[in-house]
C-alpha cells in the first residue's frame, strides 16, 4: 500500500486552489476561497477552500476533504490515479506498493501508459513527416480541421503499411508484448502486425490526460470506417468518453455536454467553437457514461439521427438516463435531418446556428411521451390505459423529487386521472404481477434465508464512506448479527475499520484496503453518484441495517418453525404451537 506519511507529503505540496479552481468558479474571501457548491445545486455559495489548510468543506451538503477526496468524488478517479496526477504535478514518485499483486498491477498500467503515449508520439510525427503526409493533412484540411485543433486533440497517421508502429517501438520484446497487450499490435500464428493502418488516429485520453487507447479513420473508402482499439486493462469502451478530458481543458466549467457518435462529431464541433461534446467509443450510451457526465454538468443533450434507427437509438439512452434525473438535472434529445451528421450540420450552418438547434432540442418529457404515444390512440379509453401501464413503470425509476412528479402530473394531464389515483393503480399492478409470478417456496419445504439486496449493501457501504461517522448508529453487537448474511461480508469488514480508527477519510480507508480483495469494490462505490442528499443518509443508512438485522431475525425464526413442523403434532407443546399459528397468521399468503 502507498504509504500514509508520503500521501500526507504529497498534500503538504500540493495547492487545493489549483486542483479545484479549473473546476469551480472561486472568488478570495479574508485567508479562504468561496464559490457554488459542485456536489448539490445551490443558488448562494457555501463551498470554502482553505488553500492554507489544504482542505475544502461545504456548509450546505457537508463534504469536505483533501485534494485526493476532490479528485476521487468530482472527477471520479480511482485513488492511485489520483495518487499519481498529484505526485506528477509536484514531481513525486509514487513508491511501489509492499503487496505482490498491487505492486505487479501499478507496473502493468503505468508501462501500458507509456507504451501509449509512445505510439501517440509516433502517429503525431507520421501528421508530420510521413511521405505520405500530404494525404493525410489534405484529408484533415478538407474536413475544416485547423493545425490548431490537430494539435488540441493530439491528432496523428497511421501510414500504409503492416510494421510501421512495430518497427519503430517495439526494440524489444518487452515493449513488443506491451504494443500486443494493449492493441496496438495484432499477432496470429503467421505474424505480427499493426493494427491502425492508413487512418487519421484519435487518441483516446482519461481524465488525467492519459492515452488509453485510439480510434482510427479510414482516409479511403475501405472497411471498416472507424476501428477502435480493443478492451485492454487500461481501457474500458462502456466507461470512457471520447473529448471528455479535452472538453475540460478548453472550458473550464462545464456546464453542459452533448453526447455524438463519432469522433470526427467531437473534433469538428470543437474547431467551430462548441468546447463541451462526447462521443462514446463504439457502444450504446452505458449508466457509467451518464454517472460519469452528471458528476460534472447538469444538462446532458443527445444527439442522434432522425430516422427510426436514430430514435431506436435515443430511446435506449432515455431509458438509460431515467435512475439519474433527480432535481436540478436534464436530458434532451436533438433529431438530426436527413443525411447530416454534427461534423456536416456545424460545417455547413455554423456555430449560431447549431447552438440554436442544441437549445430548441426536444425535452426529457416530450420525447417520453410522444415516443410512448407513436403506437397508441391516446385519445380513447384503451390507449390512456396502455399509456399509463407503460409509462408508471418508467416513471417509478426516476428518483424522488419534484421532476418525478411533473411527469406524473403529466400522465395525469394525459390520461384525465389524477396523480393519486395513478399512483395508486400502478401499485396495484406491481402487487398482481408480483404475487401471480412470485416463485417463492413454502415454509415447509424449504428454510428460507434473509435475501439481502446487494443494491441495498452497495447503497449502506457508499453512505459510509462519504460519512463515516454512521457506523455510531449502531452497536458492534448489532453489527456482529450481519455476519450471518454472506452479502454484508465487504460491508462488516468497512465497518470493523471504521470502529477501530478515531477518525477515517477515504486517504485512509483506501490505504487500508489497498492490495485486498474489497479495494476495486469499496473504489467504485466511492465514485458512485449518490441520489439522496446528505441529510438522508442517516435514515436510509439506519433503514437498511435495521431491515438485514430484522430478516435475520426472521431466518432465526423460520429455521425454529421448521424444526418445529418436523415434530408429530403430538410432541408440540401448547406454546409451540401457538408459535406456528402466529407465524403464519403474520405472513403475506396470497388467496389465489
Amino acid at each position: 500500500m502507498i504509504p500514509q506519511d508520503f500521501i500526507d507529503e504529497l498534500l503538504a505540496r500540493i495547492d487545493l486552489v489549483e486542483i479545484i479552481e479549473p473546476r469551480v468558479a472561486l472568488k478570495k474571501g479574508g485567508k479562504d476561497y468561496q464559490g457554488l457548491c459542485p456536489f448539490h445545486n445551490e443558488k448562494s455559495p457555501s463551498f470554502t477552500v482553505s488553500q492554507d489548510k489544504g482542505f475544502y468543506h461545504c456548509f450546505g451538503c457537508q463534504k469536505h476533504g483533501s485534494a485526493l477526496t476532490f479528485l476521487v468524488e468530482h472527477d471520479r478517479m480511482d485513488f492511485i490515479s489520483a495518487v499519481e496526477l498529484l505526485a506528477d504535478r509536484v514531481g513525486m514518485e509514487v513508491p511501489q506498493q509492499n503487496t505482490g499483486v498491487s505492486k505487479e498491477v501499478h507496473k502493468r498500467r503505468r508501462t501500458m501508459h507509456d507504451i501509449l503515449e509512445r505510439a501517440s508520439n509516433f502517429y503525431k510525427d507520421q501528421l508530420r513527416q510521413h511521405e505520405s503526409k500530404t494525404r493525410a493533412v489534405g484529408y484533415l484540411k478538407e474536413r475544416g480541421l485547423s493545425g490548431e485543433i490537430a494539435r488540441d486533440f493530439q491528432l496523428g497517421y497511421a501510414p500504409p503499411g503492416w510494421d510501421n508502429l512495430q518497427s519503430a517501438l517495439a526494440t524489444s520484446n518487452t515493449d513488443r508484448e506491451l504494443l500486443i497487450e494493449s492493441g496496438m499490435l495484432i499477432e496470429n500464428e503467421e505474424r505480427t502486425y499493426d493494427r491502425f493502418r492508413d487512418r487519421i488516429m484519435f487518441p483516446i485520453r482519461d481524465l488525467r490526460g492519459k492515452t488509453i487507447a485510439f480510434g482510427g479513420r479510414i482516409i479511403g473508402d475501405d472497411k471498416p470506417k472507424y476501428l477502435n482499439s480493443p478492451e485492454t486493462p487500461v481501457f474500458h469502451k462502456g466507461r470512457e468518453l471520447y473529448g471528455l478530458y479535452e472538453a475540460r481543458q478548453r472550458t473550464p466549467r462545464l456546464e453542459q455536454v452533448v453526447v455524438v457518435e463519432g469522433y470526427m462529431d467531437v473534433v469538428a464541433l470543437a474547431q467551430h467553437g462548441i468546447n463541451y461534446s462526447v462521443a462514446t467509443l463504439g457502444t450504446a450510451t452505458s449508466t457509467d457514461h451518464i454517472d460519469r457526465l452528471y458528476r460534472l454538468v447538469s444538462k446532458i443533450i443527445f444527439c442522434f439521427d432522425g430516422d427510426e434507427a436514430g430514435r431506436n437509438a435515443a430511446w435506449k439512452a432515455l431509458n438509460t438516463v431515467l435512475e439519474f434525473l433527480q432535481d436540478g438535472r436534464s436530458a434532451s434529445f436533438l433529431f438530426l435531418p436527413d443525411g447530416e451528421d454534427p461534423d456536416s450540420l456545424v460545417r455547413k450552418n455554423g456555430h449560431d446556428r447549431f447552438e440554436l438547434r442544441l437549445r430548441e432540442a426536444t425535452t426529457f418529457t416530450t420525447f417520453f411521451y410522444t415516443h410512448l404515444e407513436a403506437e397508441l390512440d391516446p385519445g380513447t379509453p384503451e390507449g390512456k390505459a396502455a399509456l399509463s401501464k407503460l409509462a408508471m413503470p418508467l416513471i417509478h425509476q426516476i428518483p424522488e423529487g419534484v421532476f418525478k412528479q411533473l411527469m406524473i402530473d403529466e400522465l395525469s394531464n394525459r390520461t384525465g386521472l389524477d396523480a393519486q389515483r395513478l399512483l395508486a393503480v400502478s401499485a396495484g399492478y406491481t402487487k398482481r404481477t408480483r404475487r401471480k409470478y412470485s416463485t417463492e417456496p413454502s415454509v415447509k419445504t424449504v428454510e428460507k434465508k434473509p435475501q439481502a439486496s446487494s443494491e441495498q449493501i452497495d447503497q449502506a457501504v457508499s453512505m459510509l464512506l462519504r460519512q463515516p461517522e454512521l457506523v455510531d448508529l449502531f452497536t458492534p453487537q448489532e453489527y456482529a448479527r450481519l455476519s450471518a448474511d454472506d452479502l454484508c461480508r465487504p460491508l462488516i469488514k468497512l465497518i470493523e475499520f471504521l470502529m477501530a480508527e478515531d477518525t477515517a477519510d477515504l486517504e485512509k480507508v483506501f490505504s487500508h484496503f489497498q492490495g485486498s480483495v474489497e479495494f476495486d469494490y469499496l473504489r467504485q462505490l466511492a465514485n458512485k453518484e449518490q441520489l439522496l442528499d446528505v441529510s438522508q443518509f442517516k435514515d436510509e443508512f439506519s433503514g437498511i441495517i435495521s431491515q438485514r438485522l430484522d430478516a435475520i431475525e426472521d431466518q432465526l425464526k423460520r429455521r425454529s418453525i421448521s424444526e418445529l413442523l418436523e415434530k408429530p403434532l403430538s410432541e408440540l407443546s401448547e406454546s409451540e404451537r401457538d408459535l406456528i399459528r402466529r407465524f403464519h397468521q403474520n405472513q403475506d399468503v396470497d388467496p389465489g
